[in-house]
């Protein structure tokens, strides 16, 4: 119970703030912009072909490029921003003196990411729904494209944000561990960046920054939710225990 109130305690805290940092105003730019960019593909594609489905081919796009480019992106930046504070101000000697366990900071910081990135990622699939809706409006030989399938998109979201728990857990050790935004902004960048060329090799089944983009591959999907999910949750006790152990600077 104690455990539960000093986490509690600390989630609040984070959540306050968020106020002082543009974490929470990121996190609905960046799936604006996906959604406009596949808008405007749907609306000026001149032809499409008679196998199209708007109700697949849409939300897969949106998420595939969220998955593999944005989300990772924004991991790196949220986390960042949260750490920011402590890192600017030096605050960090003040946090670790407050009768508040090291471990609930930790586990707040994470929880309050997973949360930004959540809220992210089903706002794109709001978001996608209505461009697909607009688009059925706009160009009439979409008219028969059928009902929404919304269970369908939200059972793919919510397993591309999974399989990124371990992205966040990542990226919640490096920014506390370092200050500034260059390493954690350059593993990022850095991560995104070799996932472009491990997408076809065998290590691409278990490449952190690969697996919310195995999600669309036949025969990772389990994979990568497994992978996501359990290794986000070792990633998060290995980080906390040298964050519990380390020297106040």
């Amino acid at each position: 119970m104690e455990l539960l109130l000093s986490l509690s305690r600390a989630v609040n805290a984070e959540l306050l703030k968020l106020k002082r940092t543009l974490a929470f105003r990121v996190i609905f730019v960046l799936p604006f912009l996906v959604a406009l960019l596949e808008f405007f593909i749907v609306w000026r594609t001149k032809k499409f072909p008679t196998t199209f489905n708007l109700w697949e081919t849409l939300p897969n796009n949106s998420l595939q490029v969220w998955a593999v480019f944005m989300m990772p992106l924004l991991i790196a930046l949220e986390t960042a921003l949260l750490n920011g504070i402590e890192h600017s101000d030096r605050q960090w000697k003040h946090i670790f003196a407050l009768p508040v366990p090291r471990h609930a900071v930790y586990f707040a910081k994470f929880i309050v990411a997973q949360s930004l990135i959540f809220i992210s990622t089903f706002f794109l699939s709001f978001l996608t729904v209505i461009v697909g809706l607009a688009a059925i409006q706009l160009r009439p030989e979409l008219a028969n494209t059928g009902p929404v399938p919304y269970w369908s998109i939200v059972k793919t979201t919510a397993m591309v944000w999974l399989a990124a728990w371990l992205i966040i857990s990542i990226h919640t050790w490096i920014s506390m561990r370092w200050s500034g935004f260059p390493i954690p902004l350059g593993a990022g960048i850095g991560g995104t960046f070799f996932a472009l060329f491990a997408a076809s090799a065998w290590v691409g089944k278990y490449y952190p920054w690969l697996l919310p983009m195995n999600i669309f591959i036949e025969g990772r999907v389990t994979a990568a939710v497994v992978l996501g999910v359990v290794g986000g949750i070792v990633m998060l006790f290995a980080g906390c225990f040298e964050f519990i152990r380390r020297d106040v600077a």
